[in-house]
């Protein structure tokens, strides 16, 4: 628990939302929300009242206990994957997996670059690499979700439900994705409608409404917004994403206070043009370094800021605000220096929220997410993998205390090297091939960094060499090519 003035920083922000009110680049939003008791400010911009902030507050209420249970599977899953995983009603059977099953999703919501680590370089995402990512998630048994990569080598307006098909073929791990453009959405829920069979399949349609901060639901958020509602898909995530210094104000309590107003302002814009929707928040905020002009999650101020804003949404507006762990590295290139920073990620959060349960968050992404790395990934998977075999229980049974053998062996002064039972459970005990618990002194270069990273690459490599194919329904792949046609045809 954060120490902080939660009311002081509630009225502070609901303030911020009547003197300043938010710029909403929609006539649609504006106009439904004139109809709810805003009122248009001589600057142009919404002032929002506290009583239609209380009223969306009172309608998220009645569905907190249901998303609160929802976030508990994010820090294990990504907030991507869960929604996915909420989305298609499997949330109760991943939670029973996820107990003795080690799974995790990989590049968060979608690099655009590929980081080649023989060439030392980032690289433009192209269908090449696109379709060895998808045959690397499929081959590895750990990863349970693969984000869709950005494809630079196709048309831009139709890239999203191009290569959403194109991944379907090559991986069974594929799930939610941004539309980027509007017009894209009606596509992507034709598609979910086509491998599910159900109308109104929102699977494979993720993203979220971004706030230019401060204040801002600019024109592609906006329009997103209406056309979700227009669809039938009633699934809004508005998120905050700050730069503290830059587009926001540099101290935690001020950026608190703006950007709790910003995601209320969407959320109530959201709430506006469809009053039953799904209504979440998200908070990443970042900070620029002054020294190098690079922006950065990975400071004390920006993890405190996050947890801050979730805690006063969840004290004073309702919960639903989802946040990371941390959301990516800034570091540009895979090694310790990104580790380091997943780290503080995850140490920082257990020590501000006294929770420790949620795991080190590398999924194999760099550059603030825009940079997706396997070499990285194998090794934060590792990491993560040694964690999931921490347990806080001690199977007690005849089995697992053999006494009989113990007292003979300890009147004998025997060792236990030979037997039996040491054989039989030697393999039970945790131990990793790519970061050994012990390394022998003649092992020359085994534990350091460029040896780890070597064999970090020599092992994604051999996953994608045993890639087979998932199965894949002809007609179904027919239909979605169809859906593909109708959308070049309108957006090309």
């Amino acid at each position: 628990m954060i120490s902080m003035d939660n009311e002081y920083l509630k009225q502070k922000a609901l303030q911020l939302l009547v003197d300043v009110g938010m710029e909403i680049q929609s006539e649609q939003l504006v106009a439904a929300m004139l109809a709810k008791g805003c009122r248009e400010l001589p600057s142009g911009r919404i002032r929002i009242p506290a009583e239609l902030v209380d009223e969306l507050v009172a309608s998220q209420e009645l569905t907190r206990a249901e998303d609160d249970d929802n976030q508990s599977l994010h820090p294990f899953c990504g907030i991507d994957w869960t929604h996915w995983i909420v989305w298609t009603g499997q949330k109760e059977q991943m939670k029973e997996r996820l107990k003795t099953e080690f799974l995790m999703s990989a590049f968060d919501c979608g690099p655009t670059n590929y980081y080649d680590y023989p060439g030392q370089t980032a690289r433009p995402v192209n269908t090449e690499i696109f379709i060895e990512m998808k045959k690397f998630a499929q081959a590895t048994p750990e990863i349970g979700y693969i984000s869709t990569w950005y494809r630079q080598d196709v048309p831009e307006g139709t890239e999203r439900i191009a290569s959403l098909i194109l991944a379907l073929q090559y991986t069974d791990k594929v799930d939610g994705i941004e539309a980027i453009n509007p017009a894209v959405i009606k596509y992507l829920v034709e598609i979910g409608e086509v491998m599910s069979g159900q109308a109104k399949d929102r699977r494979y349609l993720a993203g979220s409404e971004c706030i230019i901060s401060p204040l801002v639901f600019e024109k592609r958020s906006a329009d997103d917004t209406v056309e979700r509602a227009r669809v039938g898909v009633s699934e809004y995530h508005i998120a905050s994403m700050p730069t503290m210094g830059v587009n926001f104000p540099l101290t935690p309590a001020a950026a608190v206070v703006t950007s709790a107003a910003e995601i209320i302002g969407g959320m109530v814009a959201a709430y506006c043009i469809d009053p039953e929707g799904e209504i979440t928040g998200r908070m990443i905020s970042t900070y620029m370094d002054m020294r190098t002009a690079d922006t950065t999650a990975v400071n004390p101020e920006s993890i405190l800021v996050d947890l801050a804003v979730k805690q006063l949404f969840d004290e004073c507006f309702g919960g639903h605000l989802w946040t990371e762990v941390m959301f990516s590295p800034s570091a540009s290139e895979p090694g310790l220096l990104p580790v380091y920073q997943n780290w503080y990620g995850s140490s920082s959060r257990a020590f501000l929220t006294g929770d420790p349960s949620a795991p080190y968050p590398g999924m194999g992404t760099l550059h603030s997410g825009s940079t997706g790395s396997p070499t990285q990934f194998m090794l934060d998977m590792e990491i993560r993998k040694s964690q999931f075999f921490v347990k806080d229980e001690i199977v007690t049974d005849e089995e697992t205390v053999p006494y009989e053998e113990m007292v003979e062996r300890i009147n004998n002064n025997e060792h236990f090297l030979q037997s039996d039972h040491t054989m039989a459970h030697w393999r039970e005990l945790w131990n990793s091939e790519l970061l050994p618990l012990t390394v022998p002194a003649t092992a020359g270069d085994v534990g350091k960094e460029k040896a780890i990273l070597e064999r970090c690459e020599e092992m994604w490599r051999a996953n994608v060499a045993s890639w087979e194919p998932p199965a894949v329904d002809d007609d179904k792949m027919k239909a979605l090519n169809e859906v593909l046609k109708r959308a070049e045809k309108e957006l090309v």
